[in-house]
């Protein structure tokens, strides 16, 4: 089963979670939905659920806050 999680971040560090998270072949996708407001989505397998709260909590030491978005 997949998830589908939607953040907004700091704008200037969304190339750098892109990165980041591309790094891990497969854990999973990265879209921009809108830039200017740093709204971004990440879809990925379940069972990655500790691996992507683990890098987004990691985010923290280069000053990137995320804010889980329901209704977009």
């Amino acid at each position: 089963m997949e998830r589908i999680r939607r953040f907004i971040i700091n704008r200037e560090a969304i190339g750098f979670f892109k990165s980041i998270l591309e790094s891990y072949e497969e854990v999973g996708i990265f879209s921009v939905i809108d830039g200017k407001k740093g709204l971004i989505e990440l879809i990925y397998p379940s069972n990655f659920e500790e691996d992507i709260a683990s890098i987004i909590a990691d985010m923290e030491h280069y000053d990137i806050v995320f804010r889980e978005v329901e209704d977009v």
